[in-house]
């Protein structure tokens, strides 16, 4: 297929969004929501790959960098205070778990990938295949048998027909998604060495991973743009990035694509950013499970900057609305903590430091990243009434999940996780309530760097690493079906019990990912990190199947 590349000159734009947030239907006031002033710009650089079938029998330039190593980039202090009463906290194990592992496949490992830490363990399913992005190499299975389609292969190979700086800097930092609604895959991954910085998106030209794809370099600010998320919605696809100076965190900025554009593959495609508060951080953009899209309308939601107050009882609420046919009439509503939402209270768990979590065997302790919510911002919509299913026991809604880790009473690492509602029917974030929450603490293990969603009959899962001091770093997942006790998860299942630990360096995932096959509405993919042998960088990640047992 012809290689284009083509530069695109800058736009320039504006706009403003109001807001507060609603819990239990009580308003909460909010300080001062205008819209920070936008930036919007096309691709400079675009280009269609050949099928990436066909790539892979090339030669690829290697690549030997370390992504991030053994340090993390940290947002603003958190406050240290004392422990804080946890309302929410489940110290038993809950009712017989539910939950069926299917397939148990051995995903990309440090070998594999770019020798460093931590990984950044990500996944997304298709209609046929799963695709798992792991830093610097990816792998696509038959979703079906777990054959291996593709791979492993260096994740610059994907960016071979555009050149540049995305085929020059394979950085890690990756995200992959499943475009449910069009049947498309999106890739994206940033330069990190800059300035200039870059965004790079690739949207297949099919539903096969294998295939080939439209490939985009956008431009980024002069900042740092570390740890981007991704997010797909009906208006556009959504990134979202924490930016550093030189020294200092200057905020989260949050970007919109032109889907419509990137999926016919017009170079002319649209970005709209907006740079928020050093007080907003780590946001995540909601991102649709279910095979339902949003009310006609619906702004995409972002939540993020926890723990900001002495108070530990609030996470943030940010709404994005994109205009591309006229960028200056964009709005973002929730920069600088304008739209907090009341949680029960929770204690950051180490959110300042960087080891924290024991290990069987060994004195290094590795990081829960205690300073952020947790990729993803699952998002459920349950349709007209007549698409529920009457045993599911609940009206429809729509819904949003996300976690982070907190401090457990016993001291050691629980997960908080929390499910958000509104009513079906195009809301603002103000139409937001917080329906139900725990934090999953059954025993003195420590479990964090989790991942939540949800299938189609409302059952919940939610995937994370476990240890202690006597027990190796494992994959576990808890879940729950809609007529167990609000706030309450089932009995943990094991998906696959690590039998060595990290024995240096500190760094422990930078993210997992629960992500939820769409052709079925019932199977979850989960892929989260381990050890089989207790070494320092030799980590190897995991594809698990699993699914509820009255999900059919």
């Amino acid at each position: 297929m012809e290689h284009r590349r083509e530069v695109i000159s800058q736009l320039a734009v504006v706009s403003v969004l109001l807001g507060s947030l609603l819990l239990f239907c009580l308003p909460v006031v909010a300080a001062d929501n205008a819209s920070p002033q936008p930036v919007s710009h096309q691709s400079v650089a675009f280009a269609v790959s050949p099928p990436l079938r066909d790539l892979a029998t090339l030669p690829v330039k290697p690549y030997y960098r370390f992504h991030q190593a053994h340090s993390v980039r940290r947002t603003n202090p958190h406050p240290a205070g004392p422990y804080e009463f946890d309302p929410v906290e489940q110290n038993s194990p809950g009712s017989p778990s539910n939950i069926t592992p299917g397939l148990n496949l051995l995903g990309l490992d440090n070998n594999e990938s770019c020798e460093c830490q931590p990984p950044d363990t990500n996944a997304a399913v298709g209609d046929t295949q799963v695709v798992e992005w792991v830093n610097v190499a990816y792998q696509v299975f038959n979703k079906s048998t777990g054959a291996v389609e593709l791979g492993p292969v260096q994740g610059n190979l994907l960016w071979q027909s555009l050149g540049g700086a995305c085929f020059d800097n394979n950085d890690g930092d990756i995200i992959v998604e499943w475009d449910k609604f069009n049947h498309r895959w999106l890739l994206a991954q940033n330069v990190f060495n800059g300035p200039p910085y870059y965004a790079c998106v690739a949207v297949s030209t099919s539903n096969d991973a294998t295939g080939s794809y439209y490939e985009y370099q956008f431009p980024l600010s002069n900042d740092f743009p570390d740890y981007p998320k991704w997010g797909i919605w009906p208006s556009g696809y959504f990134q979202t990035n924490n930016n550093f100076g030189n020294i200092n965190f200057d905020g989260a900025y949050v970007c919109g694509y032109n889907s419509a554009k990137l999926l016919v593959g017009d170079h002319t495609a649209e970005q709209i950013c907006f740079q928020l508060t050093p007080n907003d951080s780590s946001l995540l953009p909601a991102d649709i499970d279910s095979s339902l899209p949003p009310p006609a309308n619906q702004d995409e939601f972002f939540i993020g900057a926890y723990d900001v107050d002495s108070t530990n009882n609030h996470l943030y609420l940010y709404s994005m609305h994109p205009v591309f046919s006229n960028p200056s009439q964009s709005t973002f509503a929730g920069s600088g903590l304008a739209d907090p939402i009341t949680v029960p209270n929770y204690t950051a768990f180490c959110p300042n430091s960087e080891f924290c979590v024991p290990q069987n065997g060994t004195t290094e302790k590795v990081d829960a990243l205690g300073d952020r919510v947790m990729y993803r911002f699952s998002y459920w919509d349950d349709g007209p009434l007549t698409n529920v299913t009457a045993n599911a026991g609940r009206l429809p809604q729509q819904h949003w999940y996300v976690n982070h880790v907190t401090t457990a009473s016993g001291g050691q690492a629980g997960v908080r996780w929390y499910e958000f509602r509104a009513n079906v029917k195009q809301v603002d974030i103000t139409g937001v309530r917080l329906f139900q929450s725990g934090t999953f603490a059954p025993d003195s293990n420590y479990r964090w760097m989790a991942s939540i969603a949800q299938d189609k009959m409302g059952d919940i899962a939610l995937g994370y690493s476990e240890a202690s001091g006597t027990v190796y770093d494992s994959i576990y997942a808890t879940g729950r079906v809609p007529t167990d006790p609000l706030g309450q998860m089932e009995t943990e299942t094991s998906l696959f019990a690590g039998t060595g630990a990290q024995t240096s360096g500190d760094r422990w995932g930078d993210y997992s990912s629960m992500a939820i096959d769409g052709t079925d509405g019932c199977t979850f993919w989960y892929t989260q990190e381990y050890y089989a042998t207790s070494n320092g960088d030799n980590w190897q990640t995991r594809l698990v199947q699993l699914k509820f047992n009255g999900c059919q």
